[in-house]
């Protein structure tokens, strides 16, 4: 029997086995922390000089997007954020309570920037389990680079939000619909092994 003819016989078994990999996964989400997730955009534009043209503009303000992108993660643009705590009403105790190596790294998970290519465009997610703090962070963070990221940029710049933050509607870490596909792919491959060792 051909190994097409084999799986095809066992297809439930498979099939089985994809579902069970679902199942799994799926249940194994409950065990990760759930967050919601909060997007702005902000646009960068740098200052115009004479014979410049529109593709070597929009260069210089990619090259200015992954400067400031690589900024947000750094401790010094943090303790800025940090600072209008009471303005943007987010709290950071979470943060602020781990050692610095610790915090750092739940910085980065938190924050999330995005470069969009051939634009000016920076998308700043952040990601927290109150979908009120996520919109909050956001617009600490979106505010900290539109009124003093040009500290941390050379030349003549303008960092707007075009974009507020809103929150999102689901919980969007975890990833339920890449478990669920992890699952199945995973679960299939498992029962077809199991059929080709078991039946071949």
């Amino acid at each position: 029997m051909t190994y097409s003819a084999l799986f095809l016989h066992y297809r439930l078994k498979i099939f089985w086995g994809a579902v069970l990999g679902l199942v799994i996964f799926l249940a194994a989400s409950f065990f990760f922390t759930w967050q919601y997730s909060a997007t702005a955009r902000l646009l960068i534009i740098p200052g115009s000089s004479p014979g410049v043209d529109p593709y070597t503009a929009i260069k210089s303000a990619e090259r200015i997007n992954e400067n400031l992108s690589q900024v947000v993660h750094t401790s010094s643009f943090y303790d800025r954020v940090v600072k209008t705590a009471p303005q943007f009403n987010f709290n950071p105790t979470e943060f602020n309570n781990l050692n610095e190596i610790k915090r750092r790294t739940a910085w980065d998970k938190a924050v999330i920037t995005e470069v969009v290519s051939g634009t000016g465009f920076l998308n700043i997610t952040v990601y927290n389990e109150d979908k009120n703090q996520a919109v909050s962070w956001a617009n600490a963070i979106s505010y900290a680079l539109s009124t003093q990221g040009f500290e941390y940029i050379s030349g003549n710049v303008q960092i707007k939000i075009v974009d507020a933050p809103v929150f999102s509607r689901f919980v969007t870490r975890p990833n339920f619909l890449l478990l669920g596909f992890l699952g199945i792919i995973i679960g299939g491959l498992v029962g077809a092994i199991y059929v080709l060792f078991k039946y071949e």
